[in-house]
Protein backbone atom coordinates (compact mmCIF):
# COMPACT_ATOMS: atom_id res chain seq x y z
CA UNK A 1 0.00 0.00 0.00
CA UNK A 2 3.18 2.20 0.66
CA UNK A 3 4.76 1.82 -2.21
CA UNK A 4 3.81 4.82 -4.08
CA UNK A 5 3.89 7.09 -0.86
CA UNK A 6 6.54 9.47 0.04
CA UNK A 7 8.72 8.65 2.49
CA UNK A 8 8.00 10.78 4.85
CA UNK A 9 4.41 10.45 4.46
CA UNK A 10 5.05 6.82 5.23
CA UNK A 11 6.60 7.36 8.60
CA UNK A 12 3.32 9.49 9.19
CA UNK A 13 1.04 7.05 8.12
CA UNK A 14 3.12 4.38 10.30
CA UNK A 15 2.35 6.46 13.06
CA UNK A 16 -0.72 6.87 12.50
CA UNK A 17 -1.57 3.53 12.31
CA UNK A 18 0.15 2.30 15.78
CA UNK A 19 -1.15 5.48 17.59
CA UNK A 20 -4.80 5.84 16.56
CA UNK A 21 -6.11 3.05 13.86
CA UNK A 22 -5.02 0.30 15.08
CA UNK A 23 -5.71 0.08 18.68
CA UNK A 24 -9.25 1.89 17.95
CA UNK A 25 -9.75 -0.85 14.91
CA UNK A 26 -8.05 -4.04 15.40
CA UNK A 27 -10.59 -6.22 16.84
CA UNK A 28 -13.22 -5.25 14.25
CA UNK A 29 -13.76 -7.15 11.22
CA UNK A 30 -13.66 -4.24 8.21
CA UNK A 31 -17.00 -5.03 6.84
CA UNK A 32 -18.47 -4.59 10.54
CA UNK A 33 -17.24 -1.13 10.53
CA UNK A 34 -19.39 1.86 9.43
CA UNK A 35 -19.41 5.64 8.94
CA UNK A 36 -20.43 6.28 12.22
CA UNK A 37 -17.70 4.29 13.56
CA UNK A 38 -15.47 6.39 11.84
CA UNK A 39 -16.75 9.61 12.60
CA UNK A 40 -16.73 8.75 16.36
CA UNK A 41 -12.93 7.36 15.98
CA UNK A 42 -12.35 10.87 14.40
CA UNK A 43 -13.67 12.68 17.34
CA UNK A 44 -12.22 10.70 19.93
CA UNK A 45 -8.57 10.00 18.47
CA UNK A 46 -6.15 12.77 20.08
CA UNK A 47 -4.07 15.09 18.10
CA UNK A 48 -3.84 17.87 15.98
CA UNK A 49 -6.47 17.93 12.13
CA UNK A 50 -3.44 17.13 10.58
CA UNK A 51 -2.31 13.58 12.58
CA UNK A 52 -5.72 12.54 12.98
CA UNK A 53 -6.53 13.59 9.27
CA UNK A 54 -3.37 11.10 8.80
CA UNK A 55 -5.23 8.44 10.75
CA UNK A 56 -8.19 8.76 8.91
CA UNK A 57 -6.35 8.06 5.61
CA UNK A 58 -4.61 5.49 6.69
CA UNK A 59 -7.81 3.64 7.43
CA UNK A 60 -9.58 4.89 4.13
CA UNK A 61 -6.74 3.55 1.92
CA UNK A 62 -7.28 0.34 3.79
CA UNK A 63 -10.86 0.59 3.48
CA UNK A 64 -10.14 0.82 -0.61
CA UNK A 65 -7.93 -2.18 -1.09
CA UNK A 66 -11.15 -4.30 0.90
CA UNK A 67 -13.25 -2.34 -1.76
CA UNK A 68 -11.15 -3.30 -4.85
CA UNK A 69 -11.04 -7.19 -2.98
CA UNK A 70 -15.14 -7.55 -3.26
CA UNK A 71 -14.94 -7.27 1.05
CA UNK A 72 -17.10 -4.49 1.38
CA UNK A 73 -19.22 -2.60 -0.74
CA UNK A 74 -18.20 0.94 0.07
CA UNK A 75 -15.65 2.72 1.76
CA UNK A 76 -16.99 3.81 5.02
CA UNK A 77 -14.78 6.93 5.34
CA UNK A 78 -15.78 8.28 2.64
CA UNK A 79 -18.88 10.96 3.97
CA UNK A 80 -16.92 11.19 7.04
CA UNK A 81 -18.56 14.27 9.08
CA UNK A 82 -15.09 16.06 10.76
CA UNK A 83 -15.54 18.44 13.58
CA UNK A 84 -14.99 21.82 11.84
CA UNK A 85 -11.74 23.85 13.82
CA UNK A 86 -10.48 27.40 12.93
CA UNK A 87 -8.03 27.43 10.08
CA UNK A 88 -4.29 27.16 11.65
CA UNK A 89 -3.08 30.76 11.18
CA UNK A 90 -0.27 30.30 8.90
CA UNK A 91 0.79 33.78 8.48
CA UNK A 92 1.46 34.09 12.44
CA UNK A 93 3.90 31.71 11.92
CA UNK A 94 6.04 33.58 9.71
CA UNK A 95 9.10 35.77 11.37
CA UNK A 96 8.88 39.73 11.11
CA UNK A 97 11.63 41.72 9.50
CA UNK A 98 12.77 42.46 13.10
CA UNK A 99 12.51 38.63 14.01
CA UNK A 100 14.60 37.79 10.95
CA UNK A 101 17.29 40.54 11.81
CA UNK A 102 17.48 38.30 14.97
CA UNK A 103 17.65 34.72 13.25
CA UNK A 104 20.69 36.58 11.21
CA UNK A 105 21.97 37.11 14.57
CA UNK A 106 22.23 34.02 16.35
CA UNK A 107 23.18 32.43 13.54
CA UNK A 108 26.76 31.46 13.94
CA UNK A 109 28.93 34.03 11.60
CA UNK A 110 30.19 31.81 8.59
CA UNK A 111 29.66 27.75 8.33
CA UNK A 112 27.72 25.19 6.76
CA UNK A 113 24.57 25.27 9.27
CA UNK A 114 24.16 29.33 8.28
CA UNK A 115 24.58 28.35 4.91
CA UNK A 116 21.73 25.71 5.41
CA UNK A 117 19.41 27.89 7.53
CA UNK A 118 19.77 31.20 5.23
CA UNK A 119 19.10 28.98 2.18
CA UNK A 120 15.65 28.01 3.74
CA UNK A 121 15.05 31.53 4.70
CA UNK A 122 16.09 32.90 1.16
CA UNK A 123 14.44 29.96 -1.39
CA UNK A 124 11.41 29.23 0.15
CA UNK A 125 12.26 25.54 0.14
CA UNK A 126 11.62 22.80 2.33
CA UNK A 127 14.38 22.16 4.59
CA UNK A 128 14.74 18.16 2.42
CA UNK A 129 14.43 20.16 -0.43
CA UNK A 130 17.85 22.36 0.25
CA UNK A 131 19.14 19.00 1.29
CA UNK A 132 18.79 17.86 -1.84
CA UNK A 133 20.20 20.80 -3.99
CA UNK A 134 23.01 19.84 -6.36
CA UNK A 135 25.91 21.80 -8.39
CA UNK A 136 23.84 21.09 -11.47
CA UNK A 137 20.51 22.65 -10.59
CA UNK A 138 22.68 26.14 -10.52
CA UNK A 139 21.63 27.99 -13.26
CA UNK A 140 24.02 31.50 -12.75
CA UNK A 141 23.06 32.38 -16.41
CA UNK A 142 19.27 32.75 -15.02
CA UNK A 143 19.93 33.23 -11.09
CA UNK A 144 18.08 30.62 -10.24
CA UNK A 145 17.91 27.41 -8.33
CA UNK A 146 16.21 24.00 -10.01
CA UNK A 147 14.43 22.42 -7.43
CA UNK A 148 14.06 18.56 -7.77
CA UNK A 149 14.54 16.53 -5.08
CA UNK A 150 14.08 16.35 -1.53
CA UNK A 151 16.02 14.12 1.32
CA UNK A 152 14.17 12.71 4.06
CA UNK A 153 14.81 9.05 6.35
CA UNK A 154 12.58 6.54 5.22
CA UNK A 155 10.81 3.89 7.92
CA UNK A 156 13.92 2.76 9.29
CA UNK A 157 15.88 6.17 9.57
CA UNK A 158 17.93 5.16 6.52
CA UNK A 159 18.27 8.48 4.46
CA UNK A 160 15.94 8.53 1.09
CA UNK A 161 16.79 11.01 -1.98
CA UNK A 162 13.60 11.52 -4.15
CA UNK A 163 10.86 13.50 -5.27
CA UNK A 164 10.10 16.55 -3.96
CA UNK A 165 5.93 16.56 -2.41
CA UNK A 166 3.86 16.56 -5.20
CA UNK A 167 6.91 14.98 -7.30
CA UNK A 168 6.56 18.28 -8.96
CA UNK A 169 10.08 20.17 -10.11
CA UNK A 170 9.67 23.79 -9.74
CA UNK A 171 12.35 26.84 -9.78
CA UNK A 172 13.62 29.78 -7.53
CA UNK A 173 15.17 32.62 -7.84
CA UNK A 174 18.43 33.37 -6.57
CA UNK A 175 18.44 37.19 -4.51
CA UNK A 176 21.58 39.34 -4.31
CA UNK A 177 21.85 38.17 -0.68
CA UNK A 178 21.95 34.64 -1.59
CA UNK A 179 24.50 34.72 -3.82
CA UNK A 180 27.66 34.67 -2.06
CA UNK A 181 26.19 32.17 0.22
CA UNK A 182 25.93 30.14 -2.64
CA UNK A 183 29.23 30.73 -4.26
CA UNK A 184 30.47 29.78 -0.36
CA UNK A 185 28.19 26.58 -0.95
CA UNK A 186 29.87 25.93 -4.39
CA UNK A 187 33.81 25.94 -3.48
CA UNK A 188 35.21 22.73 -4.56
CA UNK A 189 32.36 20.68 -5.27
CA UNK A 190 31.88 18.46 -8.29
CA UNK A 191 28.70 19.23 -10.70
CA UNK A 192 26.62 16.28 -8.92
CA UNK A 193 27.48 17.07 -5.18
CA UNK A 194 24.90 18.47 -2.96
CA UNK A 195 25.54 21.99 -2.05
CA UNK A 196 24.35 22.34 1.55
CA UNK A 197 25.97 19.51 3.18
CA UNK A 198 27.61 19.07 6.68
CA UNK A 199 31.05 19.73 8.04
CA UNK A 200 32.09 16.15 6.89
CA UNK A 201 29.87 16.14 4.14
CA UNK A 202 26.86 13.99 5.25
CA UNK A 203 22.91 15.09 4.61
CA UNK A 204 21.78 18.09 7.44
CA UNK A 205 18.73 17.18 9.09
CA UNK A 206 15.90 19.03 11.17
CA UNK A 207 17.90 16.82 14.19
CA UNK A 208 21.72 17.80 13.56
CA UNK A 209 20.78 21.07 12.56
CA UNK A 210 19.06 21.88 15.82
CA UNK A 211 21.65 20.19 18.03
CA UNK A 212 24.69 21.87 15.85
CA UNK A 213 22.69 25.26 16.28
CA UNK A 214 21.62 25.22 20.08
CA UNK A 215 18.02 25.95 18.55
CA UNK A 216 15.62 24.71 21.03
CA UNK A 217 17.35 27.47 23.24
CA UNK A 218 18.26 30.42 20.71
CA UNK A 219 14.66 30.16 18.73
CA UNK A 220 12.60 31.75 21.22
CA UNK A 221 14.88 34.84 21.35
CA UNK A 222 14.02 34.80 17.77
CA UNK A 223 10.47 34.64 18.07
CA UNK A 224 8.29 33.40 21.41
CA UNK A 225 4.62 32.39 20.52
CA UNK A 226 1.66 32.12 23.09
CA UNK A 227 1.41 29.05 26.21
CA UNK A 228 0.10 26.10 24.23
CA UNK A 229 1.51 27.02 20.56
CA UNK A 230 4.18 25.03 19.26
CA UNK A 231 7.62 26.51 19.44
CA UNK A 232 9.38 28.15 16.23
CA UNK A 233 10.13 24.79 14.04
CA UNK A 234 12.55 25.13 10.85
CA UNK A 235 9.34 25.19 8.72
CA UNK A 236 8.32 28.43 9.88
CA UNK A 237 11.27 29.33 7.54
CA UNK A 238 9.25 28.60 4.52
CA UNK A 239 6.41 30.45 5.90
CA UNK A 240 8.67 33.64 6.43
CA UNK A 241 9.65 33.55 2.84
CA UNK A 242 6.09 32.80 1.65
CA UNK A 243 5.00 36.48 3.35
CA UNK A 244 8.29 38.44 2.39
CA UNK A 245 7.24 36.83 -1.38
CA UNK A 246 4.01 38.64 -0.76
CA UNK A 247 5.42 41.60 1.03
CA UNK A 248 8.19 42.29 -1.43
CA UNK A 249 4.80 42.85 -4.22
CA UNK A 250 4.87 39.64 -5.58
CA UNK A 251 1.51 38.21 -7.10
CA UNK A 252 -0.02 35.06 -5.75
CA UNK A 253 0.42 33.00 -8.69
CA UNK A 254 4.08 33.95 -8.78
CA UNK A 255 4.35 33.13 -4.71
CA UNK A 256 2.62 29.62 -5.36
CA UNK A 257 5.16 28.53 -8.59
CA UNK A 258 8.23 29.33 -6.15
CA UNK A 259 6.34 27.55 -3.38
CA UNK A 260 5.46 24.41 -5.38
CA UNK A 261 1.94 24.67 -4.02
CA UNK A 262 -1.11 22.75 -5.96
CA UNK A 263 -3.38 24.62 -5.37
CA UNK A 264 -3.70 28.90 -5.00
CA UNK A 265 -5.96 28.53 -2.38
CA UNK A 266 -3.14 27.64 0.05
CA UNK A 267 -0.74 30.43 -1.13
CA UNK A 268 -3.39 32.96 -0.30
CA UNK A 269 -3.49 32.01 3.52
CA UNK A 270 0.14 33.54 3.04
CA UNK A 271 -0.94 36.94 1.69
CA UNK A 272 -2.32 38.08 5.15
CA UNK A 273 -5.52 39.94 3.22
CA UNK A 274 -7.37 40.30 6.34
CA UNK A 275 -4.25 41.88 8.47
CA UNK A 276 -3.80 43.77 5.52
CA UNK A 277 -7.43 45.37 5.18
CA UNK A 278 -7.00 46.58 8.60
CA UNK A 279 -4.14 48.11 8.42
CA UNK A 280 -5.54 50.08 5.57
CA UNK A 281 -8.56 50.65 7.45
CA UNK A 282 -6.98 52.70 10.13
CA UNK A 283 -6.91 55.84 8.14
CA UNK A 284 -9.91 56.04 6.46
CA UNK A 285 -11.91 54.78 9.31
CA UNK A 286 -9.83 57.33 11.72
CA UNK A 287 -11.38 60.14 9.50
CA UNK A 288 -15.19 58.97 9.39
CA UNK A 289 -14.96 58.67 13.26
CA UNK A 290 -13.12 62.16 13.35
CA UNK A 291 -16.12 63.50 11.63
CA UNK A 292 -18.98 62.22 13.70
CA UNK A 293 -17.38 62.93 16.59
CA UNK A 294 -16.67 66.62 16.44
CA UNK A 295 -18.09 68.20 19.47
CA UNK A 296 -18.11 65.22 21.62
CA UNK A 297 -16.22 64.14 24.45
CA UNK A 298 -12.82 62.27 23.51
CA UNK A 299 -11.81 59.31 25.99
CA UNK A 300 -13.37 58.09 28.79
CA UNK A 301 -17.01 58.13 29.73
CA UNK A 302 -19.76 60.80 29.70
CA UNK A 303 -20.35 62.38 33.52
CA UNK A 304 -23.41 61.57 35.37
CA UNK A 305 -26.46 62.85 34.97
CA UNK A 306 -27.29 64.24 38.53
CA UNK A 307 -31.39 64.60 37.51
CA UNK A 308 -30.87 69.06 37.96
CA UNK A 309 -30.37 71.33 35.73
CA UNK A 310 -28.27 74.59 36.80
CA UNK A 311 -29.98 78.23 36.19
CA UNK A 312 -29.67 80.27 32.77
Amino acid sequence: MFSKIAPGTQRAYTYAWRRRVEPWFADRTISAITTLDVEEAFANWTGAESTRADALGVLSALCRVAVKGGYIASNPCIGVDRRRQQASDVAARALTRDEFRRLLEVLPASGPYRRFVLAMAYTGCRLGEVAGLRLSDVNWEERTLSVVRTVSPGLTGQVVVGPTKGRRTRTVPVVDQFVPILREAEADKGIHDYLFTGPRGGFISSKNLSRALDWHRKRDVVKSFAPGERALHWHDLRHTAAVFFFDAGLPAPDVQALLGHSSLMVTQLYADTRRLAARRSVEPLSAFFDAQSRGQLEGGEAPAMTGTTSPS
